[in-house]
């Protein structure tokens, strides 16, 4: 048995919200000062989900969450957002509308931290088109504890990305990196060629990589990685041969490249994405329930059939 029992959230809810938003004993990451305004303000803004999750055994409500298409930030519209993402962050994925809903607000109890892992699976499994889910976490600002974020837990389920550029004082995260050219590196990176495939070293020389290195063709280029062993030498740990120089449609026809965007690239300051339409509304209903009862008996009019065929259960059934 699971659990955890998840479902939407609705109207009905806002009181048992409330109560889980200031019990002590939560952890949450997003902005949380809205919901310290009152039960009334919880559902004020739009969200593509508002997922509930209660324990099974003692039913209680155990976590809360927020799921739309563009993250609770004002400093850029909200169809702007994923270009700018895949422009400015170490991305090695492409997003866009169709495959990314941002995870922007999540409550819940410190000790039902495997709720996040459930939570995420009934999303996917409501949009079968998403691949990520993104939550955005803003910079360190000194500020009273019952609005500090807990990324820790989230962390564990995740992959973290950085910036493009970033401060490398403030960053402690990441190593120093140092960036030198040299055509030296040409016999560490032979022998560690030769290892994999001789038969280049043989057919191309000695001198091959240092030709590759010396070289001015803007499509390719070789990257290695050196690390500082105990006795504070330096070895070669990574080679890495890079080529721009790629026929996509070779892949694009013969292999399954749709989950890597195709290969395509967008174009700077183009847009690629379905335009999002935001309908103020807590409650989920049918489509049909969208439109007047003229418009239903219209439609029904203007059908070729006088409308949609109905299964009539006095029809026999075949089965084989």
């Amino acid at each position: 048995m699971n659990q955890f029992q998840i479902r939407l959230a609705q109207a009905g809810d806002q009181d048992g919200l409330n109560k889980l938003i200031r019990s002590p004993g939560v952890k949450w990451f997003g902005n949380i000062r809205p919901k310290f305004r009152g039960k009334d303000s919880l559902f004020n803004s739009y969200q593509t989900y508002r997922i509930l999750a209660f324990c099974t055994e003692s039913s209680a409500l155990v976590a809360y969450a927020e799921f739309r298409n563009y993250p609770s930030i004002a400093a850029l519209p909200t169809d702007c957002w994923l270009e700018w993402l895949s422009t400015r962050y170490c991305l090695s994925m492409s997003i866009s509308w169709l495959n990314a809903l941002f995870f922007n607000f999540c409550v819940y109890k410190s000790d039902q931290s495997p709720v996040l892992v459930e939570i995420i699976k009934d999303v996917l499994y409501r949009e079968s088109r998403v691949w990520f889910l993104i939550t955005v976490r803003c910079p360190y600002v000194p500020q009273p504890i019952h609005f500090v974020e807990t990324f820790d837990d989230l962390e564990k389920i995740s992959q973290v990305f950085y910036p493009l550029e970033y401060s490398m004082d403030k960053n402690n995260n990441t190593q120093s990196l140092y960036i030198v050219d040299r055509a030296e590196d040409n016999d560490d990176i032979i022998a560690m060629q030769e290892v994999e495939n001789p038969e280049m070293r043989e057919e191309l020389g000695d001198y091959y990589i240092a030709e590759e290195v010396m070289g001015q063709n803007p499509k390719s280029m070789l990257v290695v990685a050196e690390t500082i062993n105990q006795s504070q030498e330096s070895e070669m740990a990574i080679f890495l041969w890079l080529s721009s120089d790629i026929d996509i449609m070779f892949y694009v026809r013969n292999y399954e490249m749709e989950q890597f965007g195709n290969l395509v690239k967008p174009a700077d300051g183009r847009s690629f994405h379905y335009e999002t339409m935001t309908v103020s509304s807590v409650q989920r209903r049918a489509e049909a329930s969208m439109f007047t009862a003229d418009a239903l008996d219209d439609l029904n009019a203007v059908t070729i059939l006088g409308g949609l065929q109905k299964v009539d259960s006095a029809w026999p059934a075949w089965v084989r």
